[in-house]
């Protein structure tokens, strides 16, 4: 008996393991954020949509208001009804099922990791860095943004049927993988990435050769079919969003030109769990998090690098998980967006913790100077990245706050501002006059972008950092 109750634990360890961090999140976090209201988007996304919008979401903009970036996102429109039809008014509940939403999501997370073949040891690290993230607070702090929890579910679990359905040779398992897929895409379209994630993690499990690439390529044709079906539907019905185009010589997005800078910045971010470091809006407690903690990774690639055998070793995993992070962060070449970069963590930081785990291991089972080095930095690390991302969080959480300066202005441009220039913002009755009655405490009774809102009242949060800030 004692036996196979030693096996369960040592095979839930990991989700024993998330829901205790979780749990600790939640005693910091969790609570003040449940008592958070709808603000900003969620104002008018969450709410009950007739069957005329939803049958429109499908051929036209996602956003019946049209005050929202244009795009076609038919299934983000679902999921905010549906969502809506579930908890109503009740943030409170709905606050705790996104928390819930994202719990699963690391979970989902892990088991590919497990499926990876990476270690108990370093899925706990990885663990650890995530959840205490500020990426991972970003998604849970703004209700929008639990739709991209939602796509990201939905794109984890395809990868994962997708490799069942390699090893268990049985179709449904790929169609199921593929419907997934499309969900996800149809929810956000920077997920058009898969296709490229899946190319890279089959040759991470699989030898590369002109047969497995052969079957691998087979494969993917279907995911990519997807990717360009939502291009073509975007094009097609929702023509006046930006698109890709070769304007001269410059390749273009709308009004942007492509570049470097975005995907960058997005790549350093995504291996920062304090946050990217800015030398124009970072606090100084921030900037020292962020140079300790490279300074150690530093230390550490260097202690690592001493035993050069077991990089060739390990020289195939490693380039394809720097280049599915990077593949990752493909969609920042357009926008930049401080709140799309949890995949291109999830790997990043999965990069991080096995570097980690490798300095905790001891091969020799002796402990000498270099031994405890490697565990000292090993450990720090650890402690860096976790204390660096609570402090980040903390500030984030701050930004999003009802009473924040940003939260204030954006709520007070969905109450009167589009009011004043004629445009009907479809928000519930209930939602509004709560909405307003919360301006008119602070003193606000009209809409004036750019001016010294928080002179209105004392109760007005001068946050430190912009919510959409990386």
């Amino acid at each position: 008996m004692q036996h196979y109750i030693k096996i369960i634990n040592e095979k839930n360890l990991t989700v024993y393991f998330s829901f205790l961090i979780l749990l600790i999140w939640w005693l910091i976090f969790g609570y003040d954020l449940s008592n958070e209201p709808y603000v900003w988007d969620d104002l008018h996304f969450f709410r009950e949509y007739t069957a005329e919008e939803l049958k429109n979401s499908w051929t036209g903009n996602w956003d019946s208001d049209g005050v929202e970036t244009l795009s076609y996102r038919p299934v983000a429109v679902l999921y905010y009804h549906f969502i809506y039809i579930i908890f109503n008014e009740n943030t409170f509940l709905l606050r705790n099922f996104v928390i819930l939403e994202a719990f699963f999501l690391i979970l989902l997370t892990n088991n590919l990791l497990n499926y990876l073949n990476f270690s108990k040891g370093q899925i706990i690290i990885f663990t650890s860095l995530i959840i205490f993230s500020k990426i991972f607070i970003t998604l849970i702090s703004f209700f929008t943004l639990s739709a991209l929890i939602f796509a990201y579910i939905l794109t984890i679990s395809s990868i994962l049927f997708f490799f069942v359905s390699i090893n268990k040779k049985k179709g449904i398992f790929f169609i199921i993988s593929v419907f997934l897929s499309a969900a996800a895409i149809f929810v956000r379209e920077e997920l058009y990435v898969i296709p490229i994630i899946l190319f890279l993690l089959y040759f991470y499990k699989y030898e590369i050769n002109i047969k497995n690439l052969y079957q691998c390529l087979k494969r993917i044709s279907f995911f990519l079919i997807l990717v360009f079906l939502h291009m073509f539907l975007r094009k097609k019905f929702v023509p006046d969003a930006a698109h890709l185009e070769l304007i001269g010589n410059k390749i273009m997005f709308g009004d942007n030109i492509i570049g470097f800078g975005g995907l960058i910045k997005a790549l350093k971010s995504s291996f920062l769990p304090m946050g990217y470091y800015s030398s124009q809006y970072s606090y100084e407690i921030q900037k020292y998090f962020s140079l300790i903690w490279l300074i150690l990774i530093f230390l550490a690639l260097i202690v690592i690098f001493k035993n050069f055998d077991e990089i060739k070793r390990n020289l195939k995993k490693i380039s394809l998980i720097i280049l599915i992070t990077i593949a990752c962060c493909l969609p920042h070449l357009t926008i930049d967006r401080s709140f799309g970069i949890f995949l291109s963590s999830i790997f990043a930081l999965t990069a991080i913790s096995a570097l980690i785990n490798n300095l905790f291991l001891n091969q020799k089972n002796s402990i000498n100077n270099v031994v405890i080095l490697k565990r000292l930095i090993a450990t720090l690390i650890l402690m860096v990245g976790i204390f660096g991302g609570i402090y980040r969080s903390y500030l984030h959480v701050e930004s999003m706050n009802q009473f924040s300066k940003n939260i204030v202005e954006y709520d007070s441009m969905f109450i009167y501002g589009y009011k004043n220039q004629g445009i009907k913002i479809s928000i519930p009755p209930v939602r509004y006059e709560k909405k307003k009655a919360h301006l008119k405490n602070l003193n606000i009774f009209d809409f004036n972008w750019g001016s010294k809102i928080e002179d209105s009242s004392p109760l007005i949060i001068k946050n430190r950092y912009h919510p959409l800030s990386f």
